[in-house]
């Protein structure tokens, strides 16, 4: 039974993480005025806005830190790192990033460069939920029914 519904779980993580990745993805990153991102171009501009970006995180910009989190969670201008993924988001969230809140509650809940932790992931998307993050509040609400496992 345990096994079913840890299948169960993982394959509903994965289309959770999807979406989330999705938003996260959608981000402007022309926005970014600093390092003139070329978001979905040719993968040399793509490493020149990470290489700028990872600057910036360096320097404590915790959008910066987010942004570079989810270069290494795509592998767009960077390889394909999910602890580097991890530890940038966890300090973009650490500071009060409300999307980096949310990303490290399902990297958590994933095990996406991380043991999986559902305690922690609870921690953080509670949260993102409880500063107005809509998707946090259903990952929270699908957590707790009956079909995740830890219905109450």
């Amino acid at each position: 039974m345990n096994n079913v519904i840890g299948v169960k779980k993982s394959l509903t993580l994965s289309v959770l993480l999807s979406t989330a990745l999705t938003i996260s993805s959608s981000i402007d990153l022309a926005d970014e005025r600093q390092c003139r991102l070329f978001s979905g171009h040719r993968p040399e501009e793509q490493e020149k806005a990470f290489q700028c970006l990872e600057e910036h995180a360096k320097q404590g910009d915790i959008r910066a830190q987010y942004l570079v989190s989810t270069m290494y969670n795509s592998g767009h201008g960077v390889e394909k790192d999910e602890y580097n993924a991890y530890k940038w988001c966890r300090q973009a969230a650490e500071e009060g990033l409300l999307e980096a809140q949310f990303q490290l509650g399902l990297m958590y809940l994933n095990g996406e460069g991380i043991t999986p932790d559902d305690d922690e992931a609870i921690k953080w998307l509670w949260a993102a939920a409880d500063r107005g993050y809509p998707q946090a509040s259903e990952v929270l609400q699908f957590i707790f029914s009956d079909d995740f496992g830890l219905g109450c």
